[in-house]
């Protein structure tokens, strides 16, 4: 029988096919398995959907409604540098701080900026300067002297310390991040400023200085309208050279990086070392497209598909586990009890009650400590939690870019603001209930406790920062900025929910409180120690521990995240943890007989906060690489604030989680 015309050949299974890629892998020299694990990497990055996986390209994902700039030949282009900075420290520096080239060799003339947005200002990236390299579009431009600095004996100290701390200049074009290889083929951003190398004649470090760049850029000339370029690549290649008085180093030939002519940065008594700054353009037409120029940073990068999904899959397992408990609780244990409780009420036998019902004339009394301290915590912990909700759900709607770290913060920090009428609403609910009287210095303190507290640390690391001549301290103008969006939007935003809460009715309770306390009975030691909510804090922490582990990458180590939708799972997921772990608990002390679960219901799940500061400290140990005091002051000084709103956001879902549920099970029971 002929085959069907449809038939190119005979089928195999796909164990076979795994087989003969394997058998393909093995035949495979180093270099070409290499290859191809990047690319397999690569693809499953530009993977978009969840049920139906498409495959899409990086601009699509990191840059959602992005156009490209297209430019004619000869165009003059800018090449923008942004700070110095460095992976064994947080302090970077501006360009111009250091003893380079000024802007056209003339220190008289201000380089041309280019604004950042709020949250780039508050992480210390306060605006990128136009270099003194200049280039046009297709343009060959072989070496170049851009300028003549003579370096005193302190700067030159000064640069050699730069150096032992990898300090690195972050040049662009065209948005691009300049990049170059390693000695494994990995592209990084950046190009350092010099190298340190061991003498093996007389063991002694020596430190040479990086005056010479060559900058080579991709094009396209296929994609854009007729005789226009496309700039799809920008590699540098640092190059240190001890350029002759007559500058005949710098002739029409390529540079290189040769033994003898290295500049060595050492100095001489009561002389200055003279340093020539130059530098060299090569331009390579490619078929690469615009939208796949930004494989290369991630190209490399171990496949990180798998961490994600085990981490969703991880915090999915948590809530399915106490979300199991907690239905057999109400449908087994609290059935059973609410129907023998309704009729022991309708026997008159009161005497015979047992369990969670002993409470009831107990269980809502307001704490009698600090209620007020408590409703502010709740409110603002709410407040938190409304801000990084809606700031995710930007996030997946390409609302957020991103790669743009500055724009999540800066939509984080205007929706919290924004968000106050929620925070002074349930405040204002809770205190109330409490039998708060005060409602003036409640507001005032929902207004001014957790934004005071974060201003405050800030403003005493940013102190330090200056002095310490840093970029990363924040200029006044943003500081004046911030106090301004505090005073003059969050404040009064925060009254009118206050106000909104006090004028509605009391929070209904479906039992009346006793005039006297009752006696709570010796607890067991896992309910009633204090320990147990900061062993319990653990749970919630670890439903996202993954996904911390990359956002600390992302801002502590300069990589790329982008996974929007897996955190925003997370996050999610991290909000029913701390749910049903505190009505948990909660259910537990109440059949306890013990009626002081308010507190107790916060800190069940605020202790995440705590866990997270102990791994930020873990992280630093392990993954960091900081050198000095106050890098790691900074370190610590932001993580802990973050520590602080993580525990408040998990602390108020906790909290409100376990109010409905004790306000839902004794609505049930009939209590006389």
């Amino acid at each position: 029988m002929a085959a069907s015309a449809g038939n190119t050949g005979p089928r195999i299974t796909r164990k076979e096919f795994l087989a003969k890629r394997k058998e393909a892998m093995q035949n495979m020299s180093q270099e070409e398995l290499k290859t191809f694990v990047d690319d397999t990497n690569l693809r499953k990055r530009k993977q978009k959907g969840i049920f139906r996986k498409r495959e899409s390209n990086l601009a699509q994902i990191l840059f959602p409604g992005v156009a490209p700039e297209e430019y004619k030949k000869d165009e003059e282009l800018s090449i923008m540098v942004d700070l110095v900075d460095s992976g064994k420290t947080n302090l970077p520096f501006e360009y111009y701080r250091l003893p380079v080239c000024q802007l056209n060799g003339g220190e008289g003339k201000k380089p041309r900026r280019v604004r950042k947005n709020l949250g780039e200002k508050l992480m210390g990236k306060n605006r990128a300067s136009e270099s003194p390299y200049t280039i046009s579009m297709a343009e060959t431009v072989t070496c170049k002297t851009v300028c003549d600095v003579a370096l005193s004996t302190a700067e030159i100290l000064s640069l050699k310390r730069l150096i032992r701390r990898q300090y690195a200049i972050n040049l662009s074009l065209d948005g691009l991040p300049v990049y170059m290889y390693d000695t494994n083929g990995n592209a990084f951003r950046g190009t350092p400023l010099g190298s340190k190398l061991r003498d093996e004649s007389t063991n002694e470090i020596r430190f040479y200085y990086h005056n010479h760049f060559r900058f080579t850029v991709l094009y396209n000339t296929n994609e854009g309208y007729e005789e226009s370029h496309r700039i799809v690549g920008f590699r540098v290649k640092p190059i240190s050279i001890a350029h002759t008085a007559n500058k005949s180093s710098c002739g029409t030939g390529k540079v290189i990086n040769h033994k003898n002519t290295l500049l060595e940065l050492k100095s001489t008594q009561g002389e200055s070392l003279k340093v020539t700054h130059s530098y060299e353009v090569v331009w390579e037409e490619t078929d690469k497209l615009w939208a796949d120029r930004w494989d290369v940073y991630l190209r490399g990068r171990p496949d990180e598909s798998l961490a994600h999904h085990m981490s969703i899959i991880n915090s999915f397992m948590v809530v399915v586990f106490l979300g199991s408990v907690l239905s057999v609780i109400l449908i087994k244990a609290l059935r059973k009890d609410i129907a023998v409780y309704n009729d022991l009420s309708g026997d008159g036998e009161e005497e015979d009650e047992t369990g969670w019902k002993l409470v009831h004339g107990d269980v809502f009394r307001p704490p009698s400590n600090y209620p007020m301290l408590l409703s502010v915590f709740v409110g603002t912990g709410t407040q938190i939690f409304v801000a990084t909700i809606l700031t995710l759900m930007l996030g997946l709607t390409n609302f957020l870019n991103p790669m743009q770290k500055g724009q999540a913060l800066s939509n984080g920090v205007m929706l919290y603001v924004f968000s106050g009428t929620v925070s002074g609403y349930i405040s204002a609910r809770l205190f109330k209930f409490c039998g708060g009287k005060n409602w003036k210095v409640n507001t005032i303190y929902t207004a001014a406790a957790f934004p005071g507290m974060m201003v405050s640390l800030f403003l005493m690391l940013n102190i330090f920062l200056s002095l310490y001549g840093s970029a990363m301290a924040v200029s006044i103008w943003t500081i004046i900025a911030v106090f301004l969006l505090w005073t003059c939007i969050s404040t009064p935003l925060v009254c009118v929910g206050s106000y909104m809460g006090y004028k509605c009715d009391v929070l209904y309770v479906p039992t009346r409180t006793n005039q006297i306390a009752r006696v709570v009975p010796k607890q067991q030691v896992m309910l009633g120690s204090p320990i147990t909510s900061f062993i319990i804090g653990g749970m919630p922490f670890s439903t996202v521990c993954i996904e911390i582990y990359f956002i600390m990458g992302a801002i502590w180590m300069h990589q790329y995240y982008y996974l929007m939708g897996y955190l925003f799972g997370g996050c999610i997921l991290l909000g029913l943890t701390c749910a049903l772990l505190s009505t948990v608990l909660c259910y537990m002390r109440l059949c306890a007989e013990d009626h002081r679960w308010w507190w107790k219901a916060f800190f069940d799940s605020a202790t995440a906060g705590f866990w997270l500061f102990m791994y930020s400290v873990w992280y630093l140990c392990t993954k960091l690489s900081l050198v000095g005091f106050l890098p790691v002051t900074v370190y610590l000084t932001y993580m802990c604030m973050v520590s602080i709103a993580f525990g408040l956001f998990c602390g108020a879902v906790g909290f409100l989680a376990s109010f409905l549920f004790t306000r839902t099970i004794y609505s049930a029971v009939k209590i006389d």
